[in-house]
């Protein structure tokens, strides 16, 4: 417990900055998740229950259209997963809540070990990753560990059915997670690329070390046949 504890304090104060940045503009894409979805409830109030045979009820309130074919302001509540998906059950929210939690609280347990483990640099694609999935993840996390009333679950509004029918309503912390995820990929992708150019120009280095040896070597063995013939020559002439 104590070699874990001196790993977290060393990678903690190797990384405070990235730290501190990560905690800031996490808790700063929160607030402002939190403060554009009581906007929406102000606005766009108040919401009413739709009668259904789910557990946890699904609220509706006003709609406006902001950009006419692309962007309306829909105010709806979520218990199921991000855009809309999922059931109105009590288990799904449950199973939603501890998913959150998981994340909120396991993300950083990974990052102190992986960091650790391979000592591996954060790079700004990584942290600006990092600090979207944190944010966007903490905004939905309070809606659905405290709003069981009014609001029931997590408050969405931002609704492009219009232009993609079907989408579901969505809120400002589901498109930092979703930008987050995106990010995380090029970022996967760049550092496969950058791996295969590394094994590329590891393999064209052992090519000429390979090739630098086999000169040398020719050049040895055709030294020592010099050597020799000098050898034998010089012992013929001597025996003459």
């Amino acid at each position: 417990m104590s070699k874990m504890l001196e790993s977290i304090k060393k990678i903690v104060k190797e990384y405070k900055f990235q730290i501190l940045l990560i905690v800031l503009i996490s808790i700063a894409i929160c607030l402002f998740d939190q403060l554009t979805k009581w906007l929406a409830v102000y606005f766009l109030g108040p919401l009413e229950e739709i009668a259904s045979s789910e557990e946890l009820p699904t609220q509706i309130g006003n709609s406006v259209e902001i950009i006419p074919g692309f962007l309306s302001f829909t105010l709806l509540t979520n218990n199921g997963a991000a855009f809309g998906l999922g059931s109105g059950t009590m288990i799904a929210r449950v199973l939603f809540i501890i998913i959150s939690w998981l994340v909120f609280l396991g993300v950083p347990v990974f990052l102190i070990f992986y960091y650790k483990k391979y000592n591996h640099k954060i790079s700004i694609i990584n942290l600006i990753s990092l600090i979207l999935i944190y944010g966007g993840n903490l905004g939905n996390l309070i809606d659905r560990t405290f709003f069981w009333t009014n609001p029931c679950g997590v408050i969405d509004f931002i609704d492009i059915s219009d232009l993609i029918p079907g989408f579901g309503v969505f809120n400002i912390a589901d498109s930092a997670v979703v930008l987050g995820v995106v990010v995380l990929i090029i970022s996967l992708i760049i550092d496969i690329f950058k791996g295969d150019d590394k094994d590329n120009k590891e393999k064209e280095e052992l090519k000429e070390i390979k090739k630098e040896n086999a000169n040398n070597s020719s050049n040895l063995v055709e030294n020592d046949s010099i050597a020799s013939r000098t050898n034998d020559d010089g012992k013929e002439v001597s025996n003459k």
